[in-house]
């Protein structure tokens, strides 16, 4: 269960409550752990494990804010401020760095931020309502970091987008990666479903910007360069709505050529879908040796003699265009490509972040290096997929086992 807002929220008080929680740990106050049990690190200590603990202020403020039923403070704070803002406009994006530039701004309206990585983890297309909800909660828990009351969270993000409805005007804001181009087809399949009434549907979705040799999202932009994209939002058109529905379909498939059939047809309405999709077939594993296609550029790199996790994660940063990764999403998968039966790296510095949120890793700390098998594998000697089997979703598909689609630089085949 989580507490509810008073009907008028300060956002001063809130920060009160987070420094008496913090001081009611370091007293040694048990009731104190009720609130701070909701974080990851002490959802399974016993109380004095807890008092005993070391904590810092973010972390009281991010209990709290779980508390309230938000995913973090910078949330709580937004449903604080809504209160005080110009509710004419209602923005809609992801990113909290493009959220927090474009609060920034001379913008008016509320900013909310969509947390959910339709990248990573299941989405298929035979879910729905409540199973839909815990199903992509649990992702959201294991991507975000948070205890138990995911799901709530998760359900908050719906309940944000209700909020269409108290707005003149809904604004969309993305740009052309793989990770907002899900969220942008979501949304507008969601959206083609709703009675708009006289809500108007707008949408900034931009793949470059001046003075940008190599354009790499919204989240780059300073507040007046976001606030200088406000003029070229446009209504979102019918043509736009039905692509996007048949994309978000496509990608929730269970069957990926679906996306192959979908890139065959008229794609122009939403420019930016088709090389999103083009990119995300580059996930599977490759017919060569198994490694998709950011596991191959991360191994190329670390060959090269990069070894610093900072490093590895700047060069493939490079290599992609747009990126759509954070770093989590990049050590993830190369520490599953270390945890395997045959492993083909290895990791040194675990001791930096055990205990630790991932945004909080010292990644500089931690230092990557090929095995012989890593080195076999991508030397294109032997298949990553033989030697350690794979069980992983993209978009809608499952693959697991040996039959599964692999791509060969070209389509999808088995």
């Amino acid at each position: 269960m989580t507490t509810a807002l008073p009907d008028r929220p300060s956002l001063e008080n809130l920060k009160k409550q987070a420094k008496t929680l913090l001081k009611s740990h370091k007293s040694g106050d048990l009731s104190a752990c009720t609130v701070l049990r909701r974080l990851h690190r002490f959802s399974e200590l016993f109380d004095q494990q807890i008092l005993e603990s070391n904590l810092t202020l973010a972390e009281a403020q991010y209990a709290l804010a779980m508390e309230y039923g938000f995913p973090s403070w910078n949330a709580l704070k937004e449903a604080v401020n809504s209160k005080k803002r110009d509710r004419r406009f209602l923005h809609l994006l992801c990113g909290d760095m493009a959220a927090e530039s474009l609060r920034r701004s001379g913008v008016p309206g509320e900013v909310r931020v969509w947390y959910d990585a339709f990248t990573e983890g299941p989405v298929p297309d035979d879910v729905y309502g409540d199973e839909w909800f815990e199903l992509r909660a649990s992702q959201f828990l294991g991507w975000m970091d948070i205890p138990e009351n995911a799901a709530a969270n998760f359900r908050n993000m719906y309940k944000q987008l209700d909020e269409y409805r108290d707005s003149e005007e809904v604004i969309l804001w993305f740009d052309a990666c793989l990770f907002d181009q899900t969220i942008l087809i979501h949304h507008l399949d969601w959206f083609s479903k709703q009675n708009l009434a006289n809500t108007r549907l707008s949408l900034i979705c931009i793949g470059e910007f001046p003075g940008f040799a190599k354009f790499n999202g919204l989240g780059e932009l300073k507040p007046d360069q976001m606030e200088s994209l406000l003029p070229l939002r446009r209504e979102v058109t019918k043509k736009e709505m039905n692509l996007a529905t048949l994309a978000w379909n496509a990608y929730r498939s269970p069957d990926p050529t679906a996306i192959e059939e979908f890139l065959s047809s008229d794609t122009s309405a939403l420019p930016y879908i088709a090389p999103a999709f083009k990119r995300h077939l580059e996930r599977f594993p490759s017919t060569q040796n198994g490694l998709e296609r950011m596991e191959q550029e991360a191994l190329q790199v670390i060959s090269e003699g990069y070894s610093k996790f900072a490093d590895v994660f700047a060069k493939v940063w490079d290599l992609e265009d747009p990126p759509y990764f954070s770093e989590h999403m990049l050590f993830s998968q190369l520490n599953a490509l270390a945890k395997a039966e045959h492993p083909l790296l290895r990791i040194e510095g675990w001791e930096h972040v055990e205990g630790k949120r991932y945004k909080e890793w010292p990644v500089g700390k931690l230092s990557v290096f090929l095995t012989h098998t890593g080195r076999e594998v991508l030397g294109g000697k032997e298949d990553h997929i033989r030697l350690n089997g794979i069980d992983r979703w993209l978009g809608g598909a499952h693959l697991k086992g040996d039959d599964i689609w692999r791509w060969n630089g070209e389509r999808l085949t088995r």
